[in-house]
């Protein structure tokens, strides 16, 4: 097998560590870059930013999952959105083509017509979701991959991510507001990552496709399961309803494959 060097930008965001993980695991060298921290810390929307990071680490792919994320942030700075979320996976597509996989968002659909297959009509609803399906667009324009993620879990000493969030609030006996109204098809982080480095060492792979959890779950039902799966008190968990129109209700997605791990094992291992 050959080695290969793997950039991962946003290395530093809670799926970054498990990709690391995982690119070493499978053999490859990882190189990394995030705002503040990795091999090159640097903002990748700053002028000729992606060049300099390209040059100087040299890498032979790209695993792109640098984002800006926040729906709030978002909404409160759609240009910045656009630039992060669309212009700097442009750049990169326009270097590396299809040795680029960059990722999206289920939020890219509007929760009317789920479950969504990958070549489903977009729709977003909110100012992030409409930067990443921009984004997608400029990624494959340029002959890069995409690879749409739905909500993640698993853990995280900094408590980031859906379970280890949860884990965190219910130690400190905070309650959180779940929605019962929202559902999507949560996925291991750790199996997303190893999916995500298997996709992007081979470049005649798909050029869309979706990786998610094997089942369709509420929000309430996600965290009402890891609590009861790790002996946690779900009083602290509060079934509520979302109201909130840039949310849609429904983004659940059909997989390119099935998931490696059942829901419960997953959710074991957080």
């Amino acid at each position: 097998m050959v080695s290969l060097r793997i950039l991962i930008t946003g290395a530093s965001g809670f799926l970054g560590g498990h990709v690391i993980a995982a690119v070493r695991a499978a053999g490859h060298v990882a190189c990394t870059t995030a705002r503040r921290s990795g091999e090159a810390a640097v903002d990748l929307t700053g002028p000729g930013m992606v060049d300099a990071v390209v040059q100087a680490l040299r890498p032979d792919v790209v695993l792109h999952l640098a984002a800006m994320a926040r729906l709030a942030d978002c909404e409160r700075e759609p240009a910045r959105a656009t630039a992060v979320n669309a212009l700097v996976p442009q750049r990169f597509a326009e270097r590396f083509g299809a040795r680029l996989v960059s990722l999206s968002t289920d939020l890219v659909f509007d929760g009317r017509w789920a479950p969504y297959s990958a070549l489903a009509p977009v729709a977003p609803l909110s100012a992030y979701g409409q930067s990443k399906a921009e984004g997608e667009e400029r990624v494959r324009a340029n002959g890069g991959r995409v690879v749409r993620l739905p909500l993640l879990f698993g853990p995280d000493a900094e408590g980031r991510g859906a379970s280890a969030a949860l884990r965190t609030a219910i130690e400190r006996r905070q309650v959180s507001a779940l929605f019962t109204n929202e559902y999507r098809t949560p996925l291991h982080a750790a199996d997303a990552a190893a999916q995500l480095v298997a996709l992007v060492v081979e470049p005649e792979g798909p050029l869309l496709l979706h990786l998610a959890g094997p089942e369709r779950v509420s929000r309430y039902e996600f965290g009402l399961r890891f609590a009861r799966r790790h002996g946690l008190d779900a009083k602290w968990l509060q079934p509520t309803e979302c109201m909130d129109a840039l949310r849609p209700r429904d983004v659940s997605l059909v997989a390119a494959w099935p998931a490696a791990r059942d829901f419960e094992a997953m959710l074991a291992d957080c």
